[in-house]
């Protein structure tokens, strides 16, 4: 049976009971240590050509779903797989190889082996990470781990036992290096650089962008996004962060001033916008643009806005510049802003020039080439200056509230910023900058359980650090792997932070349903 134990998107870790012995997932399995499963009478790409055929002849085991040779599979019949394979563990039998076991335990492999690694070296090749070089053109071995040493080819007693050894431990060392990113919450920023190196596996990532179910992917994460592919437009994070701040974004003025990103987070805090703001009276909406985020300012305490990177050349591709440029349009647009003031320059302002015949707004540019020289800035003071006084701080909760819960609540911002927190007598919530969401106490809690949202049932038993899923009786299905949730029984309620998705919680018998942050009486 699995245990469930941290869940980063498809991926996750756990741990599996194989022939009485405990193992950690996701693992690589050597040949000899592969239990006594069913392995089917046909590779799962029979299921394209005669799927009935295929139901006759699968593999059929209560303990783990084995899908096998899927490095023969086309990559949207791979992604088709993962999306299928229901919710037993899974098993990508004789798949695996340094080059793309990042992206099947991205995709949801539990577990793979060495099988093909060792095939690989019985046909000669010799495995150096993503590259695969030929014995035959070894004058040694270019490596020191315990099984090369840098020996000579030719001092090598028995070579193909030798390199399939090699071989293992080069994917052994993969599959550990994935299971460390998913629990430090990075692994997609890996396999987006993995991918690129063969156009078959970007292929299977975009499917399964587009395609598959994210009902398991977070909101917030603790790990910075490195927006450094084209492929980083489409995560799930990306995708999510608009759609939402689209729909929670409540400006106030027929105003909106657009202004550049910066490389520290959050903007209000970087020099750039501090000496704007220190120069300017600014009262008036805010959009700051970037790539691929488009963020009023109302958004940049929440993830992916509050951690992120992305190449900074000066230079704009055009595919940049058109996905920026149709959020913008979308963000302007529900604003209903008369006027447009762009205190932008290079790429940035290419990205409104863009848009600037398709929206209903006068569109002004302030700036000259340095957004900060003493004329841009007198620009900007002529076009801004006069507007009355907005809270800032209090926007910045309301919108949170409203982004991360989808409610309102009354109360007094205080705090340094960026570490705002909201009182009424006592803290009802706080910034909390490590996920990229706010934190909540108390009374929020007790409005999240009236209103039943985000919120966990679980059985009348003692809670302490964690909540496992054989104690949930019923939990929201909106809940998502990072949220911030509220559990109850009939003694207590409290805080915690979900470790599945609500689904999951109730579906799964074993494994960490919510860690707790802390718990109050009825």
């Amino acid at each position: 049976m699995f245990y469930h134990e941290k869940r980063d998107g498809f991926a996750r870790t756990g741990k599996i009971e194989i022939d009485g012995r405990t193992v950690a997932t996701p693992a690589m399995l050597e040949v000899e240590d592969i239990p006594d499963w069913d392995f089917g009478l046909a590779p799962t790409s029979l299921k394209f050509l005669n799927e009935e055929l295929f139901e006759v002849l699968k593999p059929q085991n209560e303990e783990v779903e084995v899908l096998t040779s899927l490095h023969l599979l086309s990559p949207r019949q791979l992604v088709d797989v993962f999306e299928r394979a229901g919710k037993k563990p899974v098993y990508a039998a004789s798949s695996a190889l340094p080059s793309n076991v990042s992206l099947l335990i991205y995709l949801g492999a539990d577990l793979v082996d060495n099988v093909l690694a060792i095939a690989k070296a019985y046909n000669g090749v010799f495995l150096m990470g993503e590259i695969e070089v030929q014995v035959e053109k070894l004058q040694r071995l270019p490596c020191n781990c315990i099984h090369c040493q840098g020996k000579f080819v030719e001092e090598v007693d028995n070579l193909s036992k030798t390199v399939a050894r090699h071989n293992t431990e080069m994917l052994r060392m993969e599959v550990e290096k994935c299971r460390r990113l998913i629990l430090d919450e990075e692994l997609r920023n890996y396999v987006e650089s993995k991918v690129k190196l063969d156009p078959e596996l970007t292929s299977a990532l975009r499917f399964s962008d587009a395609l598959r179910d994210h009902s398991t992917f977070p909101r917030f994460k603790k790990s910075r996004c490195n927006f450094s592919a084209l492929e980083s437009f489409n995560r799930f994070e990306v995708r999510y962060f608009f759609n939402r701040a689209l729909e929670c974004y409540q400006p106030f003025s027929d105003t909106v001033l657009l202004l550049p990103c910066t490389a520290r987070k959050p903007y209000l805090i970087s020099r750039t916008h501090r000496y704007l703001r220190s120069r300017v009276k600014i009262n008036v909406n805010e959009i700051i643009i970037s790539s691929p985020l488009v963020v009023p300012r109302e958004f940049e305490l929440l993830y992916p806005a509050v951690n992120y990177d992305t190449p900074v050349t000066g230079y704009w591709s055009d595919e940049e510049i058109s996905f920026v440029s149709g959020w913008l349009k979308k963000f302007i647009e529900k604003g209903k802003f008369s006027k447009v003031i762009a205190h932008v320059a290079g790429g940035y302002r290419k990205v409104v020039e863009r848009i600037e015949g398709e929206i209903q707004a006068e569109v002004v540019y302030t700036a000259e080439d340095d957004i900060l020289s003493d004329k841009s800035i007198d620009r900007l003071k002529k076009e801004i200056e006069g507007y009355e006084r907005v809270d800032l701080y209090r926007r910045i909760i309301d919108h949170m509230l409203s982004y991360q819960f989808g409610i309102s609540f009354e109360g007094e911002v205080k705090g340094r910023y960026p570490e705002l927190e909201l009182h009424d007598k006592k803290r009802l919530a706080r910034v909390d900058r490590i996920y990229g969401m706010l934190d909540i106490y108390e009374d929020i809690a007790v409005h999240l359980l009236e209103k039943k949202i985000y919120s966990v049932e679980i059985g009348d038993f003692d809670v302490k650090g964690t909540i496992f899923a054989g104690g949930v009786i019923n939990a929201d299905e909106k809940i998502r792997p990072n949220d911030l949730v509220v559990f109850c029984n009939s003694k207590i309620f409290g805080v915690g932070i979900a470790a599945m998705s609500g689904r999951e919680m109730v579906e799964s018998e074993r494994g960490i349903a919510v860690k707790v942050k802390r718990k109050f009486l009825m």
